[in-house]
């Protein structure tokens, strides 16, 4: 982990920066490098400065946080601090450490702290690609779906299929995502502890699983929540989600 983060804060009111800066102030391993009032400046600090955190407003006046993203062409972990809340409940495709809310207390800036830290220091400096997109089942990540960019948690995804060049996320809440990324990059990003793939379209939350049933020619069913019909399992998948399934003996 390096010594000390280097955080740059972007949000369109300057009260706003100062409260953040004020509370970054009690944190001696955190050296606030840079501010920005609008996603240009904030694009060309991240160009100078290279920070290893953004602490990010989503709604500024004439801008959205989210479009900085989109502009920002290097590794960075972004904690996202706003008045409104229901940008946490949608989601996807760039990794957010955190989502705070206005005003920032001081045990939720120290968990979202810690999430940074342990982000920092849990890879060699030379990542692989595939490495640094790894996903843990407690993130959150950016989807930008059309024009609606959304947040998803990793925890909520109940399974995901392939629909021809996209893939479509089946969240616990019975919503739907469709995104544009491969069935065999979310298997490569995804847990393994908490996800796998049964079929060659099908990735599965091994959690969700309700029960698992054969079928006459040899295969499986699988059957989750907000699903009336079960998941084709095939054979040779079928044998491994069983043992995770099952109770360990003794």
């Amino acid at each position: 982990m390096p010594e000390t983060l280097r955080a740059l804060i972007v949000d369109d009111e300057r009260r706003a920066r100062q409260s953040v800066r004020s509370a970054l102030a009690d944190q001696p391993d955190v050296e606030v490098v840079g501010e920005a009032s609008t996603v240009d400046e904030a694009a060309d600090h991240v160009r100078r400065s290279a920070p290893d955190v953004i602490f990010l407003d989503v709604q500024m006046r004439t801008e959205n946080g989210f479009d900085l993203l989109k502009r920002v062409d290097r590794p960075i972990q972004v904690i996202f601090v706003t008045a409104y809340d229901e940008y946490a409940a949608r989601a996807f495709e760039v990794n957010a450490l955190d989502y705070l809310l206005k005003p920032i207390g001081p045990d939720r800036l120290t968990e979202a702290l810690n999430r940074a830290r342990a982000s920092a220091s849990s890879l060699p400096q030379q990542q692989s690609s595939a490495a640094s997109n790894a996903f843990r089942y407690d993130d959150v990540f950016l989807c930008d779906e059309g024009h609606r960019p959304r947040f998803v948690r990793i925890q909520d995804i109940v399974y995901i299929q392939a629909d021809g060049n996209y893939t479509e996320l089946h969240l616990l809440d019975g919503d739907t995502v469709l995104t544009l990324t491969a069935l065999h990059t979310w298997e490569q990003r995804l847990p393994d502890a908490h996800f796998a793939r049964i079929h060659r379209s099908t990735i599965v939350q091994i959690g969700c699983v309700d029960r698992m049933e054969s079928t006459p020619n040899a295969t499986y069913e699988a059957h989750v929540p907000t699903r009336d019909t079960p998941l084709a399992v095939s054979r040779r998948r079928g044998a491994a989600l069983k043992e995770h399934l099952s109770p360990p003996s003794g």
